[in-house]
């Protein structure tokens, strides 16, 4: 099984994560579990204890495109939430204790749905791009 979690909040470009899993959910991806959490903090190490594969998809401002959908190593996403958390407690600050508590799950993917400079505007997504990258 492989839980798939969408990280955002109802407010513009944040909830990009969401609409990837709405996404996922329409392509009926095959032993997966889909999520959406809004601005989990330290609520999503519970998400992570107790499975061995997880997916996370978040917001991210990197420059590119909005709406690509790309794969993230853990350094680059704790660079990139920095600039696009609203939120004081974060993924990448929820990955960093989940690593020092070892509860990381043994395969992690980090996707990342680029937003735009103006936060409001949702991006597109392209369910083909971001079904590649699994």
């Amino acid at each position: 099984m492989r839980r798939i979690i969408g990280i955002g909040s109802p407010f513009g470009a944040d909830q990009a994560g969401w609409r990837a899993i709405d996404l996922l959910s329409e392509a009926g991806l095959p032993d997966c579990e889909l999520i959406k959490l809004d601005r989990p903090g330290s609520e999503l190490l519970r998400y992570l204890e107790d499975i061995e594969d997880v997916v996370l998809i978040d917001a991210v401002l990197d420059g590119q495109a909005p709406g690509a959908a790309v794969r993230l190593q853990t350094d680059a996403l704790s660079l990139a939430a920095c600039r696009t958390s609203s939120h004081g407690f974060g993924v990448a600050e929820a990955l960093r204790l989940a690593e020092r508590l070892e509860l990381l799950p043994s395969r992690l993917l980090l996707i990342g749905i680029q937003i735009g400079a103006d936060l409001e505007l949702i991006p597109e997504i392209s369910k083909d791009q971001l079904l590649s990258l699994f």
